[in-house]
């Protein structure tokens, strides 16, 4: 190897010429590979030679002084975690691309694929001095926090890991929607409308869950994903309906949900009640969304016509077993695609039948929408209630009783 052919890129320091070898060879840090490579030249300690090719890590050409900044880099990444509790960390590095460019050039005269990377120094031994100094963990997969350092700027971006909670709510108060509702008219922003609120209504499931975990973590933000939803004026019973909360960037990780969920359904007695609360991680979400159960509603429904309780528990074993073809309801067709659907009707018992007022308890396939198989929705589901017994019916009342998901619960158990 021709020294002219390295002195174009001199000086560097002795990290930058070990880096070149850094894949090769194990127990010595770049600075030691750097010092192997000057003995292995022949180039002699104090020589103009050495002076001219080698350079402190401040002064060096290669990584214009980014070794050297390590100490600095370090800093920064300690203070942009000072407002967060975290248990572990990963170190990232946005370095400028003529740095990384001059530095692949210099160590192809070495030799393809020898070399390390500048940015995987940079991340490796920025992370060593971060647990050295805050004894935080530094992980490779899922870690609390993810600094990414632009080391042109001295700016470093925090990525939290989110956290999630997952747990069931019911639901009593039947003017509460499941999650927060923005005010159409302002879209959120506040209005006389919404009394500044941004929200349609002033309460949510959602909110009322969160407010305690929001406060709790002093996370910037909450998410609510919920296994399905029922009707703002429809009471959630039974066993709940499984939620994961997400909350974002939150400063603090270390919450207790058994005195959280005490506290927020507490306040919420009648209207909302959280429970079987647990921490669970992000995929847990997407397999919430996804799971799909029978359900079973019970539901008050007046009948206009005059008709014998014979006829309706006729009507109603003919619902029994039955497929029905649903097309997207009137009341949503504005905001859901004109879709027909196919949905299995396990079954309807007859409860009771006083006064043009039955009580009924359905049971049914996911996604099948309850008050159009009452009412008919003007023949867009067939057959309904309505049609099998020639008599108008509506729904006054509903509730959701139970989500079947005792089968796959026990599994998991």
């Amino acid at each position: 190897m021709e020294l002219n052919a390295i002195e174009k890129f001199a000086p560097f320091c002795l990290s930058c010429l070990g880096r070149a070898f850094g894949k090769v060879g194990f127990g010595l840090d770049n600075r030691e590979r750097g010092i192997e490579i000057i003995n292995q030249l022949e180039i002699k300690e104090g020589s103009e030679l050495q002076e001219r090719l080698i350079s402190q890590e401040s002064n060096c050409t290669l990584c214009e002084g980014l070794i050297s900044e390590i100490p600095n880099f370090r800093d920064l990444v300690l203070e942009s975690f000072s407002d967060f509790s975290i248990s572990s960390f990963k170190i990232g590095t946005i370095v400028d691309k003529d740095i990384l460019k001059r530095e692949v050039e210099f160590q192809l005269l070495f030799g393809e694929g020898l070399g390390e990377a500048l940015k995987s120094q940079l991340n490796r031994e920025i992370g060593i001095s971060v647990y050295k100094k805050a004894k935080i963990d530094a992980l490779m997969d899922n870690p609390d926090a993810v600094a990414i350092i632009d080391t042109g700027y001295d700016v470093v971006n925090l990525e939290i890991k989110s956290l999630f909670i997952e747990g069931n709510y019911n639901k009593y108060d039947r003017t509460v929607p499941q999650t927060r509702w923005p005010c159409h008219s302002c879209k959120g922003i506040g209005c006389d409308k919404c009394n500044n609120t941004g929200q349609l209504y002033p309460d949510s499931v959602q909110s009322l869950i969160a407010r305690h975990f929001t406060i709790a973590s002093s996370c910037s933000e909450d998410l609510f994903h919920g296994m399905g939803r029922e009707d703002i004026d429809a009471a959630m019973l039974g066993r709940g309906r499984p939620f994961v909360l997400e909350l974002r960037m939150p400063k603090n990780r270390s919450l207790d949900l058994l005195e959280i969920e005490k506290k927020l359904n507490t306040e919420n007695e009648g209207r909302i009640k959280a429970s079987k609360l647990k921490f669970v991680k992000r995929p847990r979400v997407a397999e919430l969304k996804n799971t799909v159960c029978d359900k079973t509603y019970r539901v008050d429904v007046s009948i206009s016509d005059k008709i014998s309780i014979e006829s309706l528990k006729k009507g109603a074993q003919r619902l029994t077993s039955t497929v029905i073809e649903q097309r997207t309801p009137t009341r949503v067709s504005h905001r859901r695609a004109d879709l027909v659907r196919p949905r299995l009707v396990n079954s309807v018992d007859v409860i009771s039948f006083t006064d043009g007022m039955a009580e009924l308890v359905i049971r049914a396939q996911h996604g099948t929408y309850i008050r159009e198989l009452v009412s008919g929705d003007d023949g867009r589901t067939v057959p309904s209630l309505t049609s099998l017994i020639d008599a108008k019916c509506k729904v006054e009342v509903l509730d959701v009783l139970n989500l079947h998901l005792q089968a796959k619960e026990e599994k998991n158990d």
